[in-house]
């Protein structure tokens, strides 16, 4: 009984926030200085929430209040989510990570992101706070880092500013300015298995160096970044966000099994399956994402396309620049599966900012189907009538031998702005065509080896 008492406020405490525990203090004597022993410290002043109404000057002394009462000996996670100035505040963000240091957190969360204004820019780094080198020897395992700067050296410099950190695990930059070179930075974090930068100044050349830990990297809307070489032979994930003339250039041992690349580019990048991502080959990618733009000029086929005979699953993203007058420019979609002969799960997005069309048909410039042996399940979204994705589904149903399964989503991805009220009888009329289409003898109905659906 006496330790159940005992342990009851401790619970109770571990699920209130840190104003709402100081709080229980008037209850009774007993629970006076429980909230001191608070081991996940969470300081959210961004709008909207429990601290978002202070101002700073009012955050600023909670924060203080509430670590100078702590009793540092049982901290696992500290958060601090607020606006406030790196070069004013500086001296109480130092004391505040050396509080981070000294109660061997493992888990810390600095974001000093400023508001919705500057979402989509990154500030000059005479503005940012420059973390103390006190952080480096703390026991932490987990990191999340906004708008502050690391101030790393070139790698001639023969040292650091900040490193080692042993323990590090899982670090995650955004809005970090000055990293220079990373290479030395991430040879000393032996542990780190996950990292995540995004938006931040990386300088032209990213280098990933040979790394016996980690497993995932995402390198998301980072400008100046020219080129990346990925020597990390471990990797098993990556994700790219970026422009399409970034080269990503690997290491022959990549154990590389998941791949993500999301290209922000409004010309036609089709191409790029075959121009940067034949890098990959050697490695046993077998999971692949990518998002790329399509215009509706470009009818252009490739001579004698890259193979990739590991991957197993493919999803697409594909933005259709117009209304395509020919059904080629959807059409040159059956490359891309083509290239993945052993492919068994494709997943094919369409979208397109046009209205849809007028007149419901279909091409008669089709191309013949090449047999593909493994592919068995195909979802296709946002079908709405555009000249060539009819001929697409059409291409799958003939040249795959084992499909068991064929998706067309028909409405769920018309255009919102375009909706009017005879939207149902369109999509009415859009299904009925599909099916005579796809299957005029209505042969897939009594087929149980293949399931269509629109």
């Amino acid at each position: 009984m006496t330790t159940a008492l005992t342990g009851g406020p401790s619970r109770v405490i571990s699920k209130l926030t840190v104003k709402e525990a100081g709080r229980t203090s008037l209850l009774s004597s007993q629970w006076r200085k429980r909230w001191t022993h608070h081991r996940n410290l969470c300081f959210d002043g961004t709008s909207g929430s429990e601290l978002g109404g202070y101002d700073t000057d009012r955050f600023v002394d909670h924060v203080a209040t509430v670590l100078q009462h702590h009793d540092r000996l049982a901290v696992d996670r500290f958060e601090l989510r607020s606006r406030v100035h790196g070069e004013e505040h500086a001296h109480h963000l130092d004391r505040w990570l050396g509080f981070v240091a000294a109660s061997k957190a493992k888990h810390v969360t600095l974001d000093l992101s400023p508001g919705p204004l500057y979402k989509h820019a990154i500030v000059a780094s005479r503005s940012k706070y420059r973390l103390p080198t006190c952080i480096a020897n703390a026991s932490i395992e987990s990191m999340l880092l906004g708008h502050v700067c690391l101030e790393l050296p070139p790698a001639s410099a023969g040292g650091l500013l900040l490193g080692p950190f042993k323990t590090l695990k899982k670090l995650e930059l955004k809005f970090v300015a000055d990293l220079g070179d990373l290479t030395p930075f991430l040879s000393n974090c032996p542990a780190l298995e996950c990292l995540n930068i995004h938006r931040s100044f990386l300088g032209h050349h990213l280098v990933v160096p040979p790394a016996r830990c980690l497993r995932y990297l995402r390198v998301a809307r980072c400008p100046g970044l020219k080129s990346m070489q990925l020597n990390a032979t471990s990797l098993t994930a990556f994700e790219y966000l970026g422009f399409p003339s970034v080269p990503i250039k690997t290491d022959d041992a990549l154990k590389l099994s998941q791949a993500s690349v999301t290209l922000y580019w409004l010309l036609d990048t089709v191409g790029y399956f075959w121009d940067q991502l034949s890098c990959w080959l050697l490695a046993p990618v077998d999971r692949l994402t990518l998002s790329f733009s399509m215009d509706t000029e470009t009818t252009r086929f490739i001579k004698n396309p890259t193979k990739f005979i590991n991957l197993r699953r493919m999803t697409l993203f594909c933005n259709i620049h117009g209304n395509p007058k020919s059904a080629l420019v959807v059409l040159r979609l059956t490359q891309i599966l083509e290239s993945a002969p052993h492919l068994e799960y494709f997943v094919l997005h369409l979208d397109s900012f046009d209205p849809r069309p007028l007149i419901l048909r279909t091409a008669d410039d089709c191309i013949v189907p090449q047999v593909h042996h493994h592919l068995k399940t195909v979802h296709m979204t946002g079908v709405f009538g555009l000249l060539g994705q009819l001929e697409m589904a059409k291409y799958i149903l003939l040249s795959a031998k084992a499909l068991e399964f064929l998706t067309l989503n028909l409405p769920s991805n018309i255009n919102p702005r375009i909706r009017r009220e005879s939207d149902h009888a369109y999509f009415t009329s859009l299904e009925k065509f599909a099916k005579n289409n796809l299957d005029p003898q209505g042969a897939y109905c009594n087929n149980p080896s293949v399931n269509l659906q629109c």
